[in-house]
C-alpha cells in the first residue's frame, strides 16, 4: 500500500493519511471489480462522484431528482452496499451536471457545464460506488481545509500508469513541489488587495487538474486572512475573481473546475484551449496577470506551430525564426507576456532549458532584450525522484522569475536531494532520507526579506538541504551546485591559498574530428582511464568504437566531461597522436609540465569543486562543459615539490602502461601457443 507521507510530504495529517490509503485501495477496486481502466478513466470516474458529493453537501440530501427520488437517497452508501442498482446514481450525475449552479465560467461571460450534458457515469458496481463515496466522505469535502482529493487520487493511482502518449513530457506536478512554489511566490507579492479586482490576476495557463491553483489559493487565504482579519468577503470576492486556468484536456479542466468549488470557489473561470499560447481568450489577459504557477509540457522541438512561435520574439530573439522548439520555452514567453510589470512566475522546466543557452541569454545578458527585463528570483533543483511516481525520471527544477528588473541584489538558490520518496520497480517507497522541500520552502520565504550577504559572497540558509543566497552580479548560472557548501569552502580555500585557477595552467584545445582510426592508433574512451591519471592502453589499442572521436597529441591533457563526481583525468603520453571520445574535454597545458597539472586536477579541492556540477536527467550521465573545468581553483604548493612529484608521476604512469602493454603481449603469445 502507498503510504501517504511519500506521495503528499507536506501535508503530514493523520486525515490525509488516511484519505490516500482509502484511495489505494480504492484503486485496486476500481481496476479489478469497476472494470474502470487506465487510470485516466479511474480518476475521471471519481471525480463525477465527488461532484455528486459536492452537490449532495450544497443543495442538500432532501434536494429532488427528476425521477422523484432525493439526491440523498440515490446517495446513500449503506443502501449501495446492499442493493446491485446504480440508475439512481447515474440519473443524479446526469441531472447534477445540467445545473447552472455547478457550471463553470468561459472568458466571454458565458457558462459551460462541468461535462457535456451526455456524458454518463461508467461506473457498473454498486459496491465500487459505495466505496468510492465512504472515502470521498472521509475527505471532509465542503469543509474548509479538506483533503485535494483528485490531487491525492493522481498521486495514488498513477504509479506509472497514467496515460501522457503524445510525444510530450505531460507529468503531473506532485503536492509538495506545487505547495513549495506557491508558498514562495505568493510571499514575492508586495499586496493582495488587487488580486481582487474583477479580472483574473492569478492563473496556469496549462492548469490539468488545478493543483497549482489550488496550492495559490490555499496561501493567498492565510495570508489574506493574516493580513485583513475578518474581511470575509473581501476574500469570497477573491476567490471568485482573481483565478483563471486553461488546459488542452477537456477532462482535466473538468477535474479542475470541481477542484476549485470544492474550495469555495463560484463558477471557475478555468476553460479549455487548443493552444494555450495562441488562444484569444487567454490573449484577453495579456499584461494584466500578477502571478502564475504552472508545469509546461516539454519536449526538444515538438512545438511547431508558427503564431505561438512568433510571439517568442520579445523574450528568445534567437528562437523566433525557428520552425520547430521546446514548448516549455515557449510557455515561458508566454506567460511573461501575461505578466504585468513585477509580475511572478513561478514554472516547472527540465535542467537542460534551466541552464540551456536561451534561459541564460534571458537572464544573464540583459541588454539582449531591453528594456522589456527579466530578472531571476529563485531555482530550486529537483532530484529525480520526483516525478518518477508519474514514469520520468527527467531532472527538474522549480524556477522563479520576476518581470522587469529586481532591486533586490540576491538571488534563492536552493537543491533539493531528497522528497520523501523513491520508485523501486512500480512501487513508491519511503526515502530514508527524508524530504528536503519543508526546509527549502521556510528558506526561500525567509529570502524574500533576506536581501543581505553579511559581506560574503554567499548567505547559507541550510546546508543540508542547500539553501543558500548568492549576489545577483555574481551569477554565471541558475544551477544551485555552484554553491554547492563543500564545493564553495574548496574554492575559497584553494583561491585565499594562492593556488592557480585552472584557466591559468589550462588551455582547450578545439575539437579535430576522427572519425577513421588508423590499426595502430590507440582509441582512448572514458572507460579506460582509472582515477589514478592512469590509461588502459593495451585496451585502447584495440578499441574501435562506431561513434566518431577527436584527436588528441602528446602532452595534452585529458578531463573527463562526464559524469564529475567520478573524476577521470590523464595525459597522452610522447609517443605520438591518439584518439579519444568526445566525452572528453582536451587541454593545452600552459605550464611547463602537464603532469604538473594533473597533479592539481586530482586534488581533492579541484574534486570538491567539480563533483557537484554538471546537466544532465541523472547523476551518472550528468555532464560539464571545458568552462566549468577552466574556473575551478586548485591548491598552491611549492613549485619545487610540485615538479618532484609530477615527475614520479609521470615514471610510475609510464611503467604502468609498459608492463600493460607486455602483459597484453604475454596473453596474446599463451593464446596462439594453445591454438
Amino acid at each position: 500500500m502507498i503510504q501517504t507521507s511519500l506521495l503528499d510530504p507536506v501535508a503530514e495529517s493523520a486525515h490525509a493519511r488516511t484519505v490516500a490509503e482509502r484511495l489505494d485501495d480504492l484503486h485496486q477496486m476500481l481496476y479489478t471489480r469497476g472494470g474502470i481502466r487506465p487510470t485516466n478513466a479511474a480518476v475521471e470516474e471519481l471525480s463525477k462522484l465527488l461532484l455528486l458529493k459536492f452537490a449532495l453537501a450544497t443543495l442538500g440530501p432532501g434536494y429532488m431528482l427528476p425521477s422523484g427520488t432525493t439526491l440523498g437517497t440515490a446517495l446513500d452508501v449503506q443502501a449501495l452496499r446492499s442493493d446491485s442498482t446504480v440508475e439512481p446514481v447515474k440519473e443524479a450525475f446526469s441531472a447534477v451536471v445540467r445545473l447552472p449552479a455547478f457550471a463553470g465560467r468561459l472568458p466571454g461571460g458565458g457558462t459551460q457545464s462541468v461535462w457535456p450534458t451526455d456524458e454518463p457515469l461508467r461506473i457498473t458496481r454498486a459496491d465500487v460506488i459505495a466505496e468510492a463515496l465512504d472515502v470521498l466522505d472521509a475527505s471532509g469535502i465542503g469543509s474548509e481545509g479538506h483533503v485535494d482529493v483528485l490531487g491525492t487520487a493522481f498521486d495514488v493511482f498513477l504509479r506509472g500508469r497514467y496515460d501522457h502518449a503524445g510525444g510530450l513530457g505531460t507529468y503531473l506536478t506532485p503536492h509538495s513541489v506545487a505547495t513549495m512554489l506557491a508558498k514562495m511566490t505568493v510571499a514575492e507579492l508586495d499586496d493582495l488587495r488587487p488580486l481582487s479586482s474583477a479580472a483574473p490576476t492569478v492563473g496556469d495557463p496549462c492548469c490539468g487538474t488545478g493543483r497549482f491553483l489550488i496550492a495559490a489559493l490555499q496561501e493567498i487565504t492565510q495570508r489574506w486572512r493574516t493580513e485583513y482579519d475578518g474581511d470575509e468577503a473581501g476574500l469570497a470576492e477573491l476567490r471568485d475573481a482573481c483565478l483563471f486556468g486553461a488546459d488542452q484536456s477537456a477532462s482535466s479542466v473538468a477535474k479542475a473546475r470541481i477542484n476549485l468549488m470544492l474550495f469555495a470557489v463560484n463558477h471557475p473561470q478555468v476553460f479549455t484551449v487548443e493552444d494555450s499560447l495562441t488562444d484569444q481568450n487567454v490573449d484577453a489577459l495579456r499584461g494584466k496577470m500578477r502571478l502564475l504557477l504552472t508545469n509546461p509540457p516539454f519536449g526538444d522541438r515538438k512545438y511547431d506551430d508558427r503564431g505561438g512561435i512568433a510571439r517568442m520574439e520579445p523574450w528568445f530573439p534567437k528562437l523566433s525564426a525557428r520552425k520547430h522548439v521546446d514548448p516549455a520555452l515557449a510557455f515561458v514567453g508566454r506567460c511573461l507576456d501575461l505578466l504585468g510589470d513585477g509580475g511572478i512566475l513561478g514554472i516547472v522546466l527540465p535542467d537542460g532549458l534551466v541552464d540551456g543557452r536561451a534561459l541564460r541569454d534571458m537572464l544573464l545578458v540583459h541588454d539582449e532584450i531591453a528594456p522589456k527585463d527579466v530578472s531571476l528570483v529563485a531555482n530550486v533543483s529537483l532530484p529525480t525522484a520526483t516525478f518518477a511516481p508519474a514514469g520520468t525520471v527527467a531532472k527538474t527544477s522549480a524556477v522563479i522569475l520576476r518581470k522587469g528588473g529586481s532591486s533586490r541584489s540576491t538571488v534563492f538558490l536552493a537543491r533539493a536531494d531528497h522528497v520523501g520518496y523513491l520508485k523501486q520497480a512500480s512501487k513508491v517507497v519511503p526515502d530514508p532520507a527524508g524530504d528536503d522541500l519543508p526546509a527549502i520552502t521556510v528558506a526561500g520565504v525567509e529570502a524574500i526579506t533576506a536581501d543581505d550577504l553579511n559581506g560574503s559572497d554567499v548567505r547559507y540558509l541550510s546546508k543540508a538541504p542547500l539553501a543558500a543566497l548568492v549576489r545577483r552580479a555574481d551569477l554565471r548560472t541558475a544551477d544551485p551546485s555552484r554553491v554547492d557548501a563543500q564545493a564553495f569552502a574548496a574554492r575559497r580555500s584553494a583561491r585565499e591559498s594562492g593556488g592557480p585557477q585552472l584557466a591559468d595552467v589550462l588551455s582547450p584545445v578545439k575539437s579535430q574530428r576522427a572519425s577513421r582510426v588508423a590499426d595502430d592508433t590507440p582509441f582512448v574512451s572514458v572507460l579506460h582511464v582509472d582515477g589514478l591519471g592512469g590509461i588502459s592502453w593495451h585496451e585502447a589499442a584495440v578499441y574501435r568504437p562506431t561513434t566518431p572521436g577527436q584527436a588528441a597529441m602528446p602532452g595534452n591533457v585529458l578531463v573527463s566531461l562526464l559524469n564529475p563526481r567520478k573524476l577521470r583525468a590523464a595525459v597522452v603520453p610522447q609517443g605520438g597522436p591518439i584518439v579519444c571520445s568526445a566525452e572528453f574535454g582536451v587541454f593545452e597545458s600552459l605550464a611547463a609540465d602537464p603532469y604538473e597539472v594533473l597533479l592539481l586536477i586530482h586534488s581533492n579541492a579541484v574534486r570538491s569543486q567539480l563533483a557537484p556540477l554538471g546537466r544532465g536527467t541523472s547523476s551518472s550521465r550528468r555532464r560539464i562543459d571545458h568552462e566549468d573545468v577552466l574556473d575551478v581553483y586548485a591548491p598552491a604548493i611549492d613549485a619545487t615539490q610540485l615538479q618532484r612529484l609530477a615527475d614520479e608521476l609521470r615514471r610510475s604512469l609510464d611503467q604502468r602502461r609498459m608492463g600493460g602493454v607486455d602483459a597484453a603481449a604475454t596473453f596474446r603469445a599463451f593464446a596462439n601457443a594453445v591454438a
